[in-house]
């Protein structure tokens, strides 16, 4: 059994209860001592319960493990993969880690990583990657965890100057706002509050800009 996946079935049990009229998602946020917007994108799936909020979650809603077992895992000897919760999609992940020491991950692999289904279904080309620590990058894209990526074209060919996206430096990989002009790519970096230039004399910016970040989850 993997703590994720419970987080992704303590999510999908709590939308059951909300979708089913049994509480409202502001009477949700007064059990649970968690704000109501934050409620709010945890059940739409743009964000992931922290393991102390799952935690503190659990216990005020009165909800144990076992509740969120299914018959599979309990039949299944320990060493097998259980079946996926029924709101969760798996996507690709990404052979390798996203860091400034580590080759850009250019294939996937054979491992699956789970996600709320809702925060799949509006991404054209979703895929997962690992990120490594970091210190030049913003704690939240520091590694150790895993970010879900659109690497659809369209996305990475007229990249959004709000969004976070995953790039290709050749010698390594990042993640940052990015900028296009003529034939530079403009990064933003956390250690210097400037516009860095990378310039692309043989490389196209879809080359270099692999995919926008549309959700990270934290990894302890």
């Amino acid at each position: 059994m993997d703590f994720r996946l419970l987080q992704l079935r303590l999510v999908s049990h709590v939308r059951a209860r909300v979708r089913n009229g049994e509480l409202s998602e502001r009477a949700l946020a007064r059990i649970t001592g968690i704000s109501q917007p934050h409620i709010h994108n945890v059940l739409k799936g743009n964000r992931l319960l922290s393991p102390d909020l799952a935690d503190q979650m659990l216990q005020r809603m009165r909800i144990s493990l076992v509740d969120l077992l299914t018959a599979a895992d309990a039949a299944a000897p320990p060493h097998q993969e259980p079946g996926d919760c029924p709101d969760c999609r798996m996507a690709a992940l990404l052979d390798g880690w996203i860091g400034r020491e580590y080759p850009y991950p250019q294939a996937a692999s054979r491992q699956r990583y789970p996600f709320p289904a809702a925060a799949l279904d509006s991404l054209d080309f979703p895929v997962a990657a690992r990120l490594a620590p970091d210190p030049l990058r913003a704690p939240m894209f520091s590694g150790p965890g895993v970010v879900l990526l659109d690497c659809s074209e369209d996305v990475r060919r007229d990249p959004d100057e709000e969004g976070y996206f995953a790039l290709d430096l050749g010698g390594g990989g990042t993640i940052a706002m990015v900028r296009l002009a003529m034939r530079h790519v403009y990064l933003w970096a956390r250690h210097a509050d400037v516009w860095q230039s990378i310039p692309l004399p043989d490389r196209r910016p879809l080359d270099v800009i692999q995919g926008r970040v549309s959700l990270v989850v934290r990894q302890l």
